[in-house]
């Protein structure tokens, strides 16, 4: 199915508010993923309130992201954040006994340290996003992939064992997603594209994790060439009724499949991607088929970086 005018108006419906957590939806699920973790010890605990300072400053934090606060996210202010979040772990350490939970103690700050590491880098490209956010940005091959694998080490240290990210098939085991991810261009050894496309790009392939069973595949393209720009995410998931393909780009909108699945995001990953497709005069395409599958495409012309 190519996107076409009538899922671009939904794009006019969008609300302030809304239009803002479509632009952050990254970071909202950072943000997402920390809280998930300090409620989950403060349950484990059974303390009613020991890490109720943070899990306010992480609301706060989400709130001021959905009211178009981007400044919250810079580096310097995030620091100050992660740095209180371990400050009151290791407080909450110092008063625990529980064996159990201090192992439970020590595996929250393992996930949220690589978390930390995945925000780092998008706090990094918010702030040169906000200073210019219609500039290309060259990569090495090399740098873009490395930081898309510091982002699926940080998934699967969340899964907390459940599975691993493999991209070598003779090391996957039954649980395991294998991840193929190819990088091609005609451009030498760099490739090129807005800050905002590359968080596309992450919040597809965070999809396609999310709707597909461990024990799955997801293949990943990218390819800069005669100038275009083409990405393709393909997953062997749950796939979209074919009778809801045309309001998937609704913003919150969770198809009948899914809708009982816990997840971290918004619903608002395919809003966004379509939102900055069409900012970078792209076009975009989804084939997908209720329990084999889906396929997304995207393709943008391609500007000088710099």
């Amino acid at each position: 199915m190519k996107v076409t005018s009538k899922h671009l108006s939904l794009l006019h419906e969008l609300t302030e508010e809304q239009f803002n957590a479509v632009e952050m939806h990254s970071f909202l699920n950072v943000i997402s993923v920390i809280r998930l973790q300090l409620e989950t010890l403060q349950m484990l605990s059974g303390s009613a309130n020991f890490l109720d300072h943070i899990i306010h400053i992480t609301d706060y934090l989400t709130e001021k992201i959905q009211k178009g606060d981007h400044k919250v996210f810079f580096p310097e202010n995030i620091r100050s954040y992660q740095q209180k979040v371990l400050k009151d772990i290791d407080k909450f350490e110092t008063l625990e006994k529980n064996s159990r939970l201090l192992a439970e103690i020590d595996d929250a700050r393992t996930i949220l340290l690589e978390i930390f590491k995945v925000m780092d880098i998008r706090s990094d490209e918010l702030h040169r996003k906000t200073q210019n956010p219609n500039k290309w940005e060259s990569y090495s091959i090399g740098e873009f992939k490395e930081d898309f694998n510091k982002f699926f080490h940080a998934v699967e240290k969340n899964s907390k064992g459940k599975y691993q990210i493999i991209q070598n098939i003779a090391n996957k085991g039954l649980n395991d997603y294998l991840v193929n991810f190819e990088v091609d261009t005609d451009n030498g050894n760099e490739i090129s594209m807005p800050l905002a496309f590359k968080d596309v790009i992450r919040d597809l392939i965070a999809n396609a994790r999310k709707y597909t069973q461990p024990g799955g595949q997801i293949n990943i393209g990218l390819s800069q060439k005669t100038g275009i720009l083409r990405f393709i995410v393909q997953d062997n998931g749950i796939g979209i009724p074919e009778n809801e393909m045309d309001r998937i780009f609704e913003y919150g909108y969770r198809g009948k499949n899914v809708r009982d699945r816990p997840t971290m995001g918004g619903g608002f990953g395919l809003t966004k991607a379509l939102y900055v497709t069409v900012q970078l005069n792209g076009d975009m395409w989804i084939d997908s088929k209720e329990d084999e599958g889906t396929t997304i495409t995207i393709e943008l012309p391609v500007r000088d970086a710099g």
